[in-house]
C-alpha cells in the first residue's frame, strides 16, 4: 500500500529513517536495481576476475602487525593481548585461513565497495564473522551516514543492528550510504564486450573453415556422386577430419580462393586487452603492473616500489584505518596501540641484497649465529647469541665487511702495502708515503671484487686512515715527511 506525504520535508525525514533509495524518473528501475549483486562478475567476467583477483590476492597476504608507541616514541611490537591475537586468527570458522578470510572481505569491497564484518566475543577471546555484502544494506541518517545495519538472513528477512559492533568500510554514493560499485561504472563496457565475445564465438563457430570455393564444368552424374563429394567436403571443413586441408579434385573441378575466414580479422587479442585496460584504470591499478601493456621498470624494484606505492598504496592506507578507527578503541582502549601493514615485506629484496645493505649501513655483522640458524630451522646453541666481529672490522673503523668480500682484498692489499712502504723508506725515499695512490689501487681491487664503487671508496678511505694512525703512533708524521 502506498504512503502520502505532504511535504518534502515529510519524505525526506522517512527516507533517512528507512534507508531507502529514491530511483530518478529517468533511470529504469530494472537498471537501477541490477546492482544488488555483482558476484556474478567475478565468476564471468575475465577482467574483472583478473584485477580483483590480483589486489586481493597481494593485500590478503600482506602480514597486519600491532605495535604500541612507547614514552620515548618508540615503537614496540605487541605480540600478545585481544588484538594480537585476532589479527592472528581473524576467524574461528572452519578452513578459514586468516588469508582467505581477508581475501574474501577484500573481494566484497572490491566488487561492492563495501565490506562488512561483525565482532564476537568469545569466553576466550574475539573473532570476525563475514557478512556477505549482498545480504548488507545500510540505512542512512538522512546527512548519508549509517544509522543501522541491515542484514538479509538466508530465509529472506531483515534484521536492523546497531553498527557500532560492525567492521564496516564502504566508499562514496550519490545517494545513501551504501557505495557506488566500479562495476556499475563499467556495466556498458562489460556488457559490451560480453557481447564482442559472444559474438567472436559465433564468428568462431560457424565461420567457414574452407578458404575458397569448388568449380564443376558439369552437374553430377547421379544423387550418390553429389552425396559422395558433399561427404568428402564436410571432413575438410569445421569439425572434420582434414579440416584446414586440400581435397583431391575430379571430374575437371577447379578451385577459386575467396580469402576465407581469418581469426584476427575480429580482433580478438585487441578487444581483450582494451576490456583488461579499462578495468584496470576503474580499480586506479597501472596496467604494466598486470602485465597488460609493457612496462617501463627498470628492474624489479623499481616494479615493487610502483606496486606498493601508488597503485596498492591507497587500499593499504583505508584497510589500516579500519582496523584502527574499529579494532582498537574496542580490544585495546588503554594503551596507545595501533595496526600497519608489514609492507617492508613485500619491498624486501634478496637475502644477499638485504645482507649487504644492512652490512654496509651498521658498518659491522648485524645477525648472529643463533638468529641464521632460526632461518635455516636448526636448533640455537650455547653462545650463538653473541655478535661474531671479525678482526678486520672495528668500530669507527672499516666502513663495512660487506658480507666478507672485502676482507680477503683488504688483507692481500695491506701486505703489498707495507712491503712497498717498508722497502720505500729502507731506501731513504723522501716521498715514501703516497695517500692517493693507496686509496686509488685499493677502490679498484674492492670494485673488481664487486664491491660498489661509493662503498669501495669509503672502505679504502677508512683503512688508509688506519694507516695513517698507525704511521702517527710510530712517530712518523706529515710533517717529518715534509722535513
Amino acid at each position: 500500500m502506498g504512503r502520502v506525504f505532504q511535504s518534502l520535508g515529510q519524505l525526506g525525514e522517512y527516507v533517512g529513517q528507512t534507508g531507502i533509495e529514491i530511483v530518478d524518473a529517468g533511470v529504469p528501475l530494472a537498471e537501477w536495481n541490477a546492482d544488488a549483486t555483482y558476484g556474478p562478475a567475478w565468476r564471468n567476467q575475465p577482467s574483472v576476475r583478473k584485477v580483483v583477483g590480483f589486489v586481493a590476492r597481494n593485500l590478503s597476504s600482506t602480514p597486519m602487525h600491532a605495535f604500541e608507541r612507547r614514552g620515548d616514541d618508540s615503537r614496540e611490537r605487541v605480540r600478545t593481548g585481544a588484538l594480537a591475537e585476532l589479527l592472528r586468527r581473524p576467524s574461528r570458522a572452519p578452513a578459514m585461513t586468516p588469508m582467505r578470510f581477508w581475501e574474501s572481505m577484500l573481494i566484497d569491497g572490491l566488487l561492492h565497495d563495501k565490506y562488512v564484518a561483525r565482532l564476537v566475543e568469545h569466553a576466550d577471546g574475539y573473532e570476525l564473522v563475514r557478512i556477505p555484502a549482498r545480504r548488507v544494506r545500510f540505512k542512512n541518517d538522512g546527512m548519508d551516514r549509517i544509522g543501522a545495519v541491515v542484514v538479509t538472513g538466508a530465509d529472506g528477512k531483515q534484521v536492523e543492528q546497531d553498527p557500532k559492533d560492525f567492521l564496516i568500510d564502504v566508499g562514496y554514493a550519490e545517494r545513501g550510504t551504501n557505495g557506488t560499485s566500479p562495476l556499475r561504472t563499467l556495466r556498458a563496457i562489460l556488457d559490451e564486450y560480453q557481447e564482442a565475445l559472444a559474438y567472436r564465438r559465433s564468428v568462431h563457430k560457424n565461420g567457414g573453415r574452407f578458404p575458397g570455393a569448388i568449380t564443376r564444368p558439369k552437374p553430377f552424374s547421379s544423387d550418390v556422386a553429389r552425396s559422395r563429394f558433399e561427404s568428402v567436403m564436410r571432413t575438410f571443413t569445421r569439425g572434420g577430419e582434414n579440416a584446414g586441408g586440400m581435397p583431391v579434385f575430379e571430374d575437371g573441378e577447379t578451385f577459386t580462393s575467396l580469402g576465407g575466414f581469418k581469426p584476427r580479422d575480429i580482433e580478438d587479442l585487441a578487444g581483450r586487452k582494451l576490456t583488461d585496460i579499462e578495468v584496470c584504470t576503474a580499480y586506479y591499478i597501472a596496467p604494466e603492473i598486470l602485465g597488460i601493456r609493457e612496462g617501463t621498470f627498470a628492474n624489479v624494484q623499481a616494479f615493487k616500489q610502483m606496486l606498493w606505492g601508488p597503485n596498492l598504496g591507497p587500499y593499504i592506507a583505508a584497510w589500516e584505518q579500519g582496523l584502527n578507527s574499529f579494532l582498537v578503541p574496542r580490544l585495546e582502549p588503554d594503551r596507545d596501540v595501533y595496526v600497519e601493514a608489514a609492507v617492508e615485506s613485500k619491498l624486501r629484496g634478496s637475502f644477499e641484497e638485504e645482507a649487504s645493505v644492512l652490512s654496509t649501513a651498521t658498518g659491522a655483522p648485524w645477525m648472529s649465529r643463533n638468529e641464521a640458524r632460526t632461518r635455516k630451522n636448526l636448533p640455537r646453541i650455547d653462545g650463538g647469541d653473541e655478535l661474531v666481529t671479525p678482526l678486520n672490522v672495528l668500530v669507527g673503523g672499516q666502513a663495512s665487511p660487506q658480507d666478507g668480500k672485502s676482507a680477503e682484498v683488504i688483507t692481500k692489499f695491506r701486505e703489498r702495502q707495507q712491503r712497498v712502504v717498508k722497502s720505500q723508506r729502507a731506501a731513504g725515499a723522501e716521498k715514501w708515503w703516497d695517500r692517493g695512490r693507496w686509496d686509488r689501487e685499493l677502490v679498484e681491487d674492492l670494485a673488481k671484487a664487486g664491491i660498489e664503487i661509493t662503498a669501495a671508496a669509503a672502505i679504502a678511505k677508512q683503512v688508509n686512515d688506519d694507516v695513517e694512525r698507525e704511521l702517527a703512533q710510530e712517530g712518523v708524521s706529515d710533517a717529518d715527511q715534509d722535513r
